[in-house]
């Protein structure tokens, strides 16, 4: 059976969302070129920030889906047949000065993978697999499923090699 993992609001998330909605409200609000401003960074901060909450939570969509087949993370658009990842192993992201275990996806074809991407998400891709290795990097800071579950479920669906 798969693990299917969806993104849960947390505090960060659902500060950017008030924060962009203040930004469209307060523009709505101002004349002049401030106003349509305010509301451009308002409705951007809303949509890209928003979009895996808003996926996840109301529409069902999950973040990361382990099963027989392989992974896929369909918020960020990627699929990858288990023949196409190298390994799935711990790594650890800096944030700041502050270490976040994160679990990183090594691809076969990496450039293969960044480009399947959703375009907002490219950005992000090839400066993990810069830094870290992998393109695709899952943090549990937001996920319904720990870390060490989603690596069981690697463990437990991924072919012997």
């Amino acid at each position: 059976m798969a693990l299917t993992v969806r993104v849960r609001p947390n505090a960060a998330s659902l500060s950017f969302l008030l924060l962009g909605a203040a930004l469209i409200v307060i523009g709505a609000m101002s004349g002049g070129v401030l106003g349509p401003a305010l509301v451009v960074w308002g409705a951007v901060f809303a949509v890209l920030l928003g979009y895996p909450v808003a996926a996840s939570t109301l529409l069902r969509v999950p973040a990361v889906v382990v099963g027989p087949d392989g992974i896929r993370l369909p918020l960020m658009g990627v699929r990858l047949e288990w023949p196409e990842i190298a390994e799935v192993r711990p790594g650890v992201k800096m944030r700041g000065r502050t270490q976040t275990p994160v679990l990183l996806v090594v691809p076969t074809d990496p450039v293969a993978t960044v480009s399947q991407a959703r375009w907002w998400l490219r950005w992000e891709a090839r400066n993990d697999l810069a830094s870290l290795g992998a393109p695709v990097v899952i943090d549990d800071r937001s996920l319904d499923h720990t870390l060490t579950e989603i690596r069981s479920a690697v463990s437990a669906h991924a072919p012997a090699r």
